[in-house]
């Protein structure tokens, strides 16, 4: 076997809020870190999803950042790498765990020889995990986090370079609503991915960020002229809707447990314990679904649905193909304009992968 799977660190006790900082003194290629976070429910009452329990996941050499993404959004791009979410144990029963399962990928795919974290060339990687388990789950306690590192172990590879994941900009929504936010895109490495996430309780993505316009060199060229989010969320979209299983036990009807799909959302309940003849839930918007019921009641309930997390990612070129991936070295302006929906609260973020050369 030519790679494996080499454990970091191993359930540190990360109850509360802090952040851990592990050094990365492998010397093996790396093809992508993993970090779970697993938090002990102590009560039914749901919290958050059990994504929000990392707040923000970097990957430094010094000053350099070459990963920095919070939980969700890091999340939100394995759907669109990979074309479905991570593991997650998407819990909120009492003295039951919830867990959530983060992979940060330096390549278009597991064990790409091409696109790789190589240790070697750089000289002080640290791995950065800021967490804080009260965000997540149902007032979790004794939580902990793991790291593994999916290792190039008897097989010696040349990466060209690797996939560098940031979060670019971050603003508030606008109170007066319908405002437009210019972003100036980075123009330093091409660019595979432009993700946009906006996440705020009973709003849908297209309420948050209604319409977007990628321009370059003051209209020169427009990539993406004016488009409607609610257009984009069904044009670009992995075959596999978002899946997720929830277990509740409800507390007082109608109760709000929270899913990863925010569009489209469709939800199946069904008693784990006795027959509830009053299940039925709400219509589901930002993150949530209302689910009502007997109180007391156990039930689990299947999610589908688009968006992960409040996220659009718009994909430049064959994604598999790096020679076809968004060249902006040319560009001396590329502008990111976004058109805000009706929703005038909450934050909007703007994210990147791109092909960091070595």
């Amino acid at each position: 076997m030519k790679h494996r799977i080499a454990t970091q660190v191993e359930a540190w006790n990360s109850s509360a809020a802090g952040t851990r900082i592990i050094e990365l003194n492998m010397v093996n290629p790396i093809s992508r870190l993993t970090v779970q976070m697993k938090g002990l429910n102590s009560d039914n009452a749901a919290v958050g999803h059990p994504a929000l329990m990392v707040t923000k996941i970097e990957v430094v050499d010094g000053s350099d950042v070459l990963f920095a993404l919070s939980g969700t959004e890091t999340q939100a791009l394995n759907y669109y790498d990979q074309g479905r979410m991570p593991c997650n144990v998407v819990n909120y029963i009492n003295a039951t765990s919830a867990i959530a399962t983060f992979h940060l990928d330096f390549g278009r795919h597991l064990w790409d020889e091409a696109l790789a974290l190589d240790p070697k060339r750089f000289k002080n990687l640290q791995l950065k995990i800021t967490y804080d388990d009260g965000l997540g789950g149902s007032a979790c306690t004794s939580s902990t986090i793991s790291v593994f590192a999916w290792l190039f172990d008897a097989e010696t590879i040349s990466p060209r370079g690797f996939l560098m994941s940031k979060e670019q900009y971050k603003y508030t929504q606008n109170a007066a609503g319908l405002a437009h936010e210019y972003i100036q895109l980075p123009t330093d490495f091409d660019i595979r991915k432009l993700l946009i996430q906006s996440l705020y309780a009973d709003k849908q993505p297209w309420e948050q960020y209604n319409r977007i316009k990628i321009s370059e060199d003051n209209d020169r060229r427009i990539p993406v002229n004016n488009l409607r989010t609610s257009d984009l969320l069904k044009l670009y979209q992995p075959d596999e809707r978002i899946q997720e299983d929830l277990f509740v036990e409800l507390v007082s009807t109608p109760d709000v447990y929270y899913c990863a799909a925010t569009y489209d959302t469709a939800a199946t309940g069904v008693g784990m314990v006795v027959t509830d003849a009053a299940i039925a839930h709400l219509q589901s918007y930002g993150g949530t679904i209302s689910i009502i019921g007997t109180n007391a009641q156990q039930q689990v309930w299947h999610v589908t649905g688009l968006a992960p997390h409040g996220t659009l990612c718009i994909p430049f070129g064959e994604q598999d193909k790096i020679e076809d991936w968004y060249t902006v070295a040319p560009i001396n302006e590329l502008l990111l304009d976004i058109t805000q929906g009706a929703g005038t609260a909450g934050t909007t973020q703007i994210c990147t992968q791109q092909f960091r050369t070595y």
